[in-house]
């Protein structure tokens, strides 16, 4: 929009009808960028087409040498003052924070009474391309030694910075009118201990909150906080441990108008009857429940799957209003009885909707039952194996996002791969266990696959065969995360194919594992865009 700082160009374009320059408006990409160029020109006709649009506000396209990062610092500390007052959601990366704060003070409380959504990203983004980090450059190689666990993508916490300006702007003007409040998913917040005033205590009208956790006992506490404010309430728990105290804690809560709940424990939980189970019962005003939970790990947990029979008698007699319930339980048991899948299937005759499931008994003496509601609202599977019955013909699975493929019975042929990419479009995340080399090589073209969205793969229990189909023979366009096991890597890049080369050339975070050592010089041919920021290279 440069060209509006030509005043002939600006008569031209005064000359159109209003819904003409409203179309040339909306086609400007990011929009804001079109209010930092319109705003104060000195136009009313404009100023006022642009206000128009400017309700909801979405700046977390900002990340490190962003080519806009001055242009939003320039748009809140100065363009934030005229039009703030019309804006009624916001979404803005915490590193702007103080900005927003110093500017909420030169306008009076009454100007920040229409921003009624307010949404913070941490900004884990790469510097060059703007995606979102999956597994960093730190890669945890404890908790992927228990079964069936996983830890991708690894959640992280606000630094000491960082967490200082979230205390800060929660005594901002601004947070008084917010209704809507939600935090970066992958960012887990912890409530100290023993602080009364917790972190909403200046949100007297939030209703809706949506917001990742540390500990089970920071969601015991807030919602002790807000429970009777609280109408929609989205949380992932990270860690979950039980005392005695934390017992007495959960008999006080009393959430009346909650009416929306929607729970996310992707890290196996093992304290589910003891934590989980007491909690959901205090929710007696639900109409709206979502469960997304990883159950069991290491022999620890419920004896026995989780089925229909368990979510009826424990859950759902518990709300006696609820109306909708969707859910996807994956629980993981050592040694496990053999059960039939029928059996499982059948535990669901009082549902009043669509469910499938499946059942996995694996070599290394664990079973797994995933149960889920149709149709299916998540967006990532965990553990897939052979069996899982992921290319079914209605495209349940359309949204998923992330994939953690596991067997250890059978290996992932060819075949499979290219059916994936046609079951799950829109991938971005895909890790693969599985030590069994492939048997159907015969089949094998060279780049007849494509991921088109994929920007994180994580190759560390594998076979050879895998790190070859997917770095050799797979075309993956926005590949920025790699972990991979050192044998395989140095293979590949003795191989010396182009393929292999174009996959790699983005790649700015390189984890080499088995053994695990730092990207050498040797590495840089094939990752020039290798982030040594991150690594002394050797």
């Amino acid at each position: 929009m440069t060209c509006l700082s030509n005043t002939k160009n600006i008569v031209e374009l005064l000359n159109l009808p209003d819904e003409m320059i409203l179309s040339i408006m909306n086609k400007v990409k990011p929009r804001e960028l079109l209010l930092y160029s319109i705003i104060g020109i000195g136009n009313n006709r404009l100023e006022q087409l642009a206000l128009d649009q400017c309700h909801s506000i979405d700046l977390t396209f900002d990340y490190c040498h962003s080519p806009h990062e001055i242009i939003i610092k320039q748009l809140i500390s100065s363009t934030f003052v005229c039009i703030f007052n019309s804006i009624e959601s916001l979404s803005i990366n915490v590193k702007h924070l103080p900005r927003l704060v110093h500017m909420a003070k030169t306008i009076d409380d009454k100007n920040c009474l229409n921003l009624k959504y307010l949404k913070i990203m941490a900004g884990r983004f790469y510097s060059n391309t703007g995606t979102p980090y999956t597994i960093d450059s730190y890669y945890d190689n404890q908790l992927r030694n228990f079964p069936l666990f996983s830890i991708v993508p690894q959640l992280f916490y606000l630094d000491t910075i960082n967490d200082r300006l979230v205390s800060l702007f929660r005594f901002s003007p601004i947070i008084r009118s917010i209704i809507f409040f939600e935090f970066d998913p992958d960012c887990g917040l912890s409530i100290r201990s023993g602080d009364e005033e917790l972190f909403f205590s200046q949100s007297p009208n939030i209703t809706h909150i949506s917001i990742t956790l540390r500990q089970f006992d920071d969601c015991i506490c807030l919602l002790n906080q807000l429970g009777s404010q609280l109408y929609s309430f989205t949380v992932t728990i990270i860690h979950v441990r039980l005392s005695k105290e934390l017992n007495k804690q959960i008999t006080l809560i009393s959430c009346p108008n909650l009416k929306q709940l929607k729970m996310i424990m992707y890290r196996n939980i093992t304290l589910y009857e003891q934590c989980i189970i007491p909690l959901l019962q205090r929710f007696t005003s639900i109409e709206h429940l979502t469960l997304l939970l990883a159950i069991g790990v290491n022999g620890i947990g419920p004896d026995h799957f989780i089925d229909g029979l368990d979510l009826e008698r424990d859950i759902v007699l518990y709300m006696p209003h609820l109306r909708q319930f969707y859910f996807h339980i994956r629980s993981i048991l050592q040694y496990s009885p053999h059960i039939e899948l029928d059996t499982i299937r059948q535990s669901f005759f009082r549902q009043q909707q669509p469910i499938d499931c499946a059942l996995d008994y694996f070599s290394n003496q664990y079973g797994q039952c995933q149960i889920y509601s149709l149709p299916f609202i998540g967006t990532r599977l965990d553990f897939i194996s052979n069996k899982f019955p992921l290319f079914d013909v209605e495209k349940r699975f359309l949204n998923v996002t992330m994939l953690l493929l596991f067997d250890d019975v059978k290996p992932f042929e060819n075949v499979f791969f290219e059916r994936v990419t046609r079951a799950l479009p829109r991938l971005k995340t895909l890790q693969v266990f599985n030590q069994l080399e492939q048997e159907e090589k015969s089949n094998m073209t060279i780049n007849s696959i494509e991921f088109p969205h994929l920007s994180s793969l994580i190759l560390h229990d594998i076979h050879m065969n895998y790190a070859e189909q997917l770095v050799c023979r797979t075309r993956l366009p926005c590949l920025v995360e790699l972990v991979i096991r050192n044998d395989a890597l140095l293979t590949i890049i003795n191989q010396d194919q182009q393929q292999a080369k174009n996959n790699c050339s983005k790649v700015e975070t390189l984890v080499i594992v088995e053994p695990w050592i730092k990207p050498s010089t040797v590495h840089l041919s094939f990752f020039p865009n290798l982030l040594l920021k991150f690594f002394d290279i050797v």
